[in-house]
């Protein structure tokens, strides 16, 4: 996740130029070096908690899932993935690069059957059975229950003007349709600090606490509406 970091450094930065710039006394220097610091901060932050999780992750996917668990180095996520049959042609995931020559990765949109539960198996959120949900820009999603998301849908790697640019995601061609993945993630990756309650089950999510995933893809495609 080095480069989410240096993206994420980048529009601060670009933010606190904008919002300052029409006071002539703004210490640009002083606000690069504190946003700086707080990315820094915040990666010891998540370094500590993949460390502290990891051994939590490991038991729970090796057995709940056996033999067909894998495991992202780069991210800390197990997970377990049933590949459907018929995706010769793939949907491409994109992504682009802007002015300062940082690449930044394209929404998307999918419907999807899916369920999030607690390591003991109580269910918090899912979609009402038999109705799949549909997200006309992924984001609807993400902004939710958080980049692990992200990290599922994604391919590891995606080829932006001639050039491959690792994104850290779990498949090679990303989640295509009729694919199903389950994964469990550490917490920053889902709801980190915030505590969830408003899932359908009910149930609430405290804060700093892995969560798993199952996501069966029904549909999956560019954006068909606004976030």
């Amino acid at each position: 996740m080095k480069k989410f970091t240096k993206f994420l450094m980048a529009f601060l930065c670009m933010g606190i130029v904008f919002a300052s710039c029409n006071k002539n006394d703004f210490d640009y220097e002083k606000a690069e070096k504190e946003q700086i610091e707080k990315a820094r901060l915040e990666k010891v932050r998540r370094d500590s908690l993949k460390k502290d999780q990891a051994p939590i992750l490991r038991e729970y996917a090796l057995s709940k899932w056996g033999d067909k668990a894998k495991y992202s180095d780069s991210t800390g996520i197990w997970y377990k993935v049933e590949l459907a049959a018929g995706n010769e042609t793939p949907y491409v995931y994109k992504g682009t690069v802007n002015g300062y020559g940082q690449a930044g990765l394209n929404v998307w949109a999918a419907t999807v059957n899916f369920k999030g539960e607690l390591m003991n198996g109580t269910v918090f959120d899912k979609n009402t059975d038999g109705v799949p949900k549909n997200y006309t820009d992924i984001r609807q999603a993400t902004t939710v229950y958080g980049d692990a998301w992200v990290q599922a849908f994604v391919p590891t790697i995606i080829n932006i003007q001639g050039k491959d640019v690792r994104f850290d995601g779990l498949l090679p061609k990303g989640l295509q349709k009729n694919d199903k993945i389950s994964f469990i993630s550490p917490s920053y990756y889902t709801f980190d600090q915030v505590e969830y309650t408003k899932g359908s089950e009910k149930v609430t999510v405290p804060k700093n606490t892995p969560v798993v995933y199952t996501i069966e893809v029904k549909t999956v495609g560019d954006v068909t509406g606004s976030y």
